[in-house]
Parts: C-alpha cells; structure tokens; sequence
C-alpha cells in the first residue's frame, strides 16, 4: 500500500469512536442538515489537507445525520476547488476544507485576486493548527538549517525546494525563507504536497516546507531540520525551531479551516461550530492529529477570522519584501 494512504488510513480511523458517543450529545434534528453535504477539499486526495476534512467530514455524520460527502477537486492551488463553493448556494450543502495556503495566499498574492477570504466566503471554524517544518532529502549533507543556508550561499540556484503547487503556502514559506536569508533556490512546483514528498524522497528534490515533511520522514529519507515557528511543537518537542537550528526567525503557523459561501445561515455556522468543537475534544481524534504533527487547536467563527485578517495582512507584507510572483 503507497504509505501517504496508509498514513491517511491511520488517521481517519479514530472516526469511528464518533458513533457511540451518548445520542444526547448529537445536534438537534432542525432545518439544516435535511440532505447530504458536500465537503470540497480543493487539493489531490492523500495530501495533507485531505486529513482534517476526511476526520471532521466523518465526525459530522455522526453528529448531524447526514451523509458529508469528500470531494476532491484540485486545480491552480486550490482556486478551483474553492471557487466552486464561492459560487455555490449559500444554503450549507456546499462547504470547504482548506488552508491558508489556498485561502489567504491565493487571495494576498494574485492579481487580479481569485477572491477575498472574508468577503467571498464565510469563515466557519479553524479546524486545527498545523506546524510547518523545513525537510531536506536525507542524501543532503546538511544536519541544521545553519549549514542548509551555508550551502545554498555557497551554490546560489543550485538547490531545489517543492511545494503542493505554485502560490500555495509552502510556496511562500519557501520564498519567505530565501528572503530572510539572502539564499537563491529554485522553486519547483509539485502536483500536491504528498507528489512533492514523494520527488524530495527519490532526490529529484532538495527540501520542502510543508507540514507533510513529518509523517513522510519514517522511512528516513526525509531528514526534519526545523519547525518554522518561535516555539517547538507539543506534537515532537525534539524538532528545533528554525532559530534554534542556525536560521532567521520564522513564525508563520499553517491552519485548516471550514469555510462556505458567503451569506451562509447563521443557524448553519451555529451547529457546524458545536459540532467542531465536539469532534476536536475526541482524544482519539487528537491522538490522529499529534501524530501527523497536527495540533488539535480549535478558532470559533469570531476568532478564526480575526487570525485571517492579521495572516492576510503578514502575507501580503511577505508578498511585497519578497517582490514574489505566483503564476
């Protein structure tokens, strides 16, 4: 079985501890959910973000009484998946699992913008908080970030880093690094995060900053160097941050969110936020998101897009400094 699968498996499995939960903790029968909904995640299946929307997609089944069907639909870094549920009815049946890559990078980097995160959908709930690590091909014979940006000074151009596609969050992350350090590597864009896991394995690739560097680097040839924040993950308190390994100070967290279509019922957000909250208080359900380096960090409707608004405003500052262009 490909491992990315195997690990998704994992994850998901936890799920199922959902359906026994008490019947009295379940939502109320009412006039939202009546119908299957759709739950677009806008990148490949096996990724990442495939993770929260498979976990949370299951838990409201169980919760809610309907059927929340996955819908993979990949495209330009996540453009056209989400703007699928721009345009969708604002009635519920439509939602969307995504990240700050494909919400709030797209939005801050293209011009003209694909949409606005705040006023082209309805921010829902931050699902969790995901750490962003820096992972280099194991054959790389560099053991910190100190001597990863030593090396690339030493050969501007001549190391490669990939991400889940052009203008997606590990793009910036990528950019946002060289431009912190003066460095010159060359961006290749991957077809989804778990394909550019799998490049930087073989050595076509050089490094990667993505939170899917972590549950890839089991098999070691993925060597984890830093997690791009100011403090280390609970998830592996071992991994230093990427100033304690010799580099700049990166502090730019990753998240996964619900979202709808702007106008979406305030009756809809409602029972969608209690029921996150529910599904995220499962220990099994937070086990699943540690393991992946995932922490189970819960925003409400009011929080969550005040987080938006302050990364809207740091990415496009980052967008500028860099003078980054994403095709």
């Amino acid at each position: 079985m490909n491992p990315i699968r195997r690990q998704i498996i994992r994850a998901t499995a936890g799920v199922a501890g959902l359906a026994a939960w008490p019947a009295s903790s379940r939502a109320q029968a009412g006039a939202w959910p009546s119908k299957p909904v759709t739950l677009v995640s806008p990148y490949n299946p096996g990724g990442t973000n495939d993770v929260p929307a498979r976990l949370f997609g299951d838990g409201f089944e169980k919760l809610l009484g309907q059927r929340f069907i996955i819908r993979n639909q990949p495209g330009a870094a996540a453009i056209v998946g989400s703007k699928a549920v721009m345009a969708a009815p604002p009635d519920g049946y439509t939602l969307l699992s995504t990240n700050i890559g494909g919400m709030v990078v797209q939005a801050a980097a293209k011009n003209p913008a694909p949409y606005h995160p705040l006023k082209d959908f309805t921010p829902i709930v931050q699902f969790v908080q995901g750490a962003i690590f820096i992972g280099v091909n194991a054959e790389l014979p560099v053991k910190d970030v100190g001597e990863l940006i030593a090396m690339a000074k030493k050969e501007p151009g001549k190391l490669t880093y990939s991400s889940a596609g052009s203008g997606s969050f590990g793009n910036l992350m990528g950019e946002y690094f060289k431009m912190l350090t003066g460095t010159d590597i060359l961006h290749v864009p991957g077809k989804g995060s778990a394909s550019a896991a799998l490049e930087m394995k073989a050595g076509r690739i050089n490094l990667m900053f993505d939170p899917i560097v972590l549950p890839q680097s089991t098999d070691g040839r993925i060597r984890v160097l830093a997690v791009a924040g100011r403090e280390r993950t609970t998830s592996v308190p071992n991994i230093p941050t990427v100033r304690e390994a010799g580099g700049p100070d990166m502090d730019l967290q990753g998240w996964f969110g619900l979202f709808g279509p702007a106008g979406l019922p305030a009756e809809v957000v409602g029972k969608l936020e209690q029921a996150s909250r529910t599904v995220i208080a499962d220990p099994e359900i937070q086990k699943k998101f540690l393991a992946l380096g995932i922490s189970p960090v819960m925003l409400d409707t009011a929080a969550f897009r005040a987080r938006i608004e302050t990364d809207y405003r740091l990415i496009t500052e980052i967008i500028t400094k860099a003078k980054l262009t994403i095709d």
